[in-house]
C-alpha cells in the first residue's frame, strides 16, 4: 500500500483506493489504526455497502435498530449531517456549532473501539481534529503518570456539554462502569483515556477537577493534535480508546453528509 505520514509523524495517509484492498491489507490497516490513531484515504467513491464490507473485514459492525432509524441508513450506518432526510429529520450531530472533544460512547458496556467516518458531500471547510493520547501520556512527567496509574474514572452524557442538545442522548452517568484513565489499546500501545467532557469524577477520590485541568491543559496543547481539513470522499478512521475527537463551528451543517460506522477490532486482535 502507498503509505504515507503526516508532517505530525504519526497520522497516516493511505492512497489506495478502498475498495481494491484485500482482507491482509485491511488487517494492516487496522494495526495502523491501532499504532497511529488516525488513518486517511483521500479520493474515495463509496456506496454504503462497500462501506460496511470494508469495516468488517477488521471486525464486527454495530447493529441500529428503529430507535435510530431517523437518522441512519440501512442497519450499519448514521447520517452526521444538519440535512433534512425525506421525514424532515436532521441527522446524528446536525448542529451548527463546535461538537466538543468526546470518544465514542465510554460508559457502554460494549463500546467499539474504531470510527469511521466517510464525508459524500458539502464538507469542504469543515474541520474535525484528533488528540494523540498516546504521545500526550509519554511527555507526562514521571511524578505524575506515578499519580495517575491507578486512577479509574466514571462516564456519561450531559445534554448540552458539547454545545447542542440532542434527543438521541439520555443524561446519565454509568457508576457500574469504571475506566482505568490509563489504557493499552489493542495494539499494545500505552496512553490516556480521558474523555474529559463525559467524564463525571474518579472512583475513590475527591481531587477530580484540580487533577482533571491539570490534564486537559496538558492534552489539549497544538503538538498533540492533527486537525483534519475534510474534503469529499475522505474517510477518516480512527482509535477511540487512546484519542479524542472535535468538531468545529460549520456553517454549513445543512449541505455536509458524513457517514460515520462503529465497529471493533475482532478479525484483527482477538
Amino acid at each position: 500500500m502507498n503509505i504515507i505520514y503526516d508532517r505530525n509523524d504519526w497520522t497516516v495517509f493511505i492512497h489506495e483506493d478502498i475498495n481494491t484492498l484485500n482482507d491482509k491489507q485491511a488487517k494492516h490497516v487496522a494495526e495502523l489504526i491501532a499504532k497511529n490513531l488516525v488513518v486517511v484515504f483521500k479520493e474515495q467513491i463509496l456506496t454504503p455497502e462497500q462501506e460496511v464490507a470494508f469495516c468488517s473485514k477488521i471486525g464486527t459492525v454495530k447493529t441500529y435498530g428503529k430507535k435510530l432509524e431517523d437518522i441512519s441508513i440501512g442497519n450499519h450506518i448514521l447520517r452526521v449531517t444538519g440535512q433534512k432526510n425525506e421525514k424532515g429529520e436532521i441527522g446524528l450531530f446536525g448542529h451548527v456549532s463546535d461538537l466538543d472533544w468526546h470518544c465514542n460512547q465510554p460508559s457502554e458496556p460494549n463500546r467499539n473501539p474504531l470510527i469511521w467516518l466517510y464525508s459524500l458531500t458539502g464538507s469542504k471547510g469543515s474541520i474535525t481534529s484528533w488528540i494523540n493520547m498516546i504521545r500526550a501520556y509519554d511527555d507526562l512527567p514521571n511524578y505524575l503518570k506515578e499519580e495517575i496509574k491507578d486512577i479509574k474514572i466514571r462516564c456519561g452524557w450531559v445534554n448540552g456539554k458539547f454545545g447542542y442538545n440532542d434527543k438521541h442522548f439520555t443524561n446519565h452517568v454509568n457508576t457500574e462502569i469504571k475506566h482505568s484513565i490509563v489504557q493499552t489499546n489493542h495494539g499494545g500501545k500505552t496512553g490516556l483515556f480521558f474523555p474529559f467532557l463525559q467524564t463525571f469524577g474518579f472512583v475513590d477520590r475527591l481531587d477530580f477537577k484540580s487533577l482533571s485541568e491539570k490534564l486537559i491543559k496538558h492534552i489539549t496543547q497544538e503538538q498533540y493534535i492533527y486537525h483534519h481539513y475534510w474534503d469529499d470522499g475522505d474517510v477518516v478512521i480512527s482509535d477511540q480508546w487512546l484519542s479524542l475527537h472535535k468538531r468545529w463551528r460549520f456553517e454549513d451543517m445543512d449541505k455536509r453528509i458524513l457517514h460515520r460506522i462503529s465497529f471493533d477490532y475482532t478479525k484483527v486482535y482477538s
